[in-house]
């Protein structure tokens, strides 16, 4: 598939040294376009991207759809929205009791809250999926200014608030949930928005023949 992308994304593409990596950008990409084509009625080759202040992707086209993706173990994963949109999602893997609680910036000692080590390894990326959509809905990516440890987003109901870190913006809105893929390993999502931008009702999975099928319809 790789030969047939634009050839400023097989440069990028091709950049990554480790072939799971390389695939798994290949199949990002594939997600991207396919959803961005399908989405604005364009062909591939129509689709022209640029770069925001700190580096997200953007349709560089009037009106264009914001759009977010992230990759982890075996899964890529794309949103597409009216507003600014993050997205991340983690495959869960092992982290010893004493790396997640220096990334959380808790004690060492003891685990917070009474939560066993499965729990605080859950809990871990329940707040990191939250914490990197937010910054990438705020298009900073991962910032020093902004670590993980005071990252406090608010209950709301099913969902999270979290202020903006743009003055006079509205807060931010951060779904949170569990993909479970038949495989050993889970996977965490996480999605931030906008409030006015409609919830994520639902997560469709797509295998990699269906997502080639539907990428070939619009070259």
């Amino acid at each position: 598939m790789l030969s047939v992308f634009v050839p400023a994304e097989q440069a990028r593409i091709s950049r990554s040294s480790r072939e799971e990596d390389l695939k798994l950008r290949i199949v990002s990409h594939l997600l991207v376009a396919t959803l961005l084509s399908e989405k604005s009625g364009s062909g591939y080759r129509e689709l022209l991207f640029k770069q925001g202040a700190y580096g997200k992707p953007e349709l560089d086209r009037e009106g264009a759809p914001c759009f977010n993706h992230s990759r982890s173990g075996r899964l890529a994963m794309c949103a597409l929205a009216e507003h600014p949109i993050g997205i991340d999602v983690e495959r869960c893997d092992p982290i010893d009791a004493a790396s997640v609680r220096l990334l959380l910036g808790t004690p060492a000692e003891t685990a917070p809250n009474g939560r066993t080590p499965e729990e605080e390894l859950r809990f871990f990326y329940a707040r990191w999926t939250m914490f990197e959509s937010w910054l990438k809905a705020e298009g900073t990516g991962l910032h020093e200014n902004h670590p993980l440890s005071a990252f406090a987003p608010e209950p709301d109901g099913a969902c999270f608030r979290v202020d903006s870190l743009k003055k006079d913006s509205p807060p931010w809105v951060i779904e949170t949930t569990e993909i479970e893929l038949p495989e050993p390993t889970g996977y965490r999502f996480a999605l931030c928005r906008r409030p006015q931008e409609s919830p994520a009702s639902e997560i469709e999975l797509l295998n990699g023949d269906e997502l080639v099928r539907r990428f070939l319809m619009l070259l």
